[in-house]
């Protein structure tokens, strides 16, 4: 089982976001987010809330980028519809 840490530390950099944005995004420093990730610190339920919803709100974009940088669909988006 992966520890919650490296969960967070994952979905984080997944979405793009770096670690003093995301800290500041939360209201937390940003060493106290890579003690977080690193699993040397345990964070208040408030704080969890707040890493779900901050890595929740980002998962929407992601999947727009994805969508619109996805190399497979290069070049098939300046033809028009048949």
């Amino acid at each position: 089982m992966k520890a919650r840490g490296e969960n967070i530390r994952r979905n984080r950099e997944e979405s793009g976001c770096g670690l003093t944005e995301f800290a500041d995004r939360i209201g937390i420093s940003p060493s106290y987010l890579s003690r977080i990730e690193r699993d040397q610190a345990n964070p208040s339920p408030g704080v969890i809330r707040r890493i779900a919803e901050a890595l929740r709100k980002e998962r929407p974009a992601r999947a727009a980028i994805a969508e619109i940088t996805d190399p497979e669909d290069e070049g098939t988006h300046d033809q028009p519809p048949e």
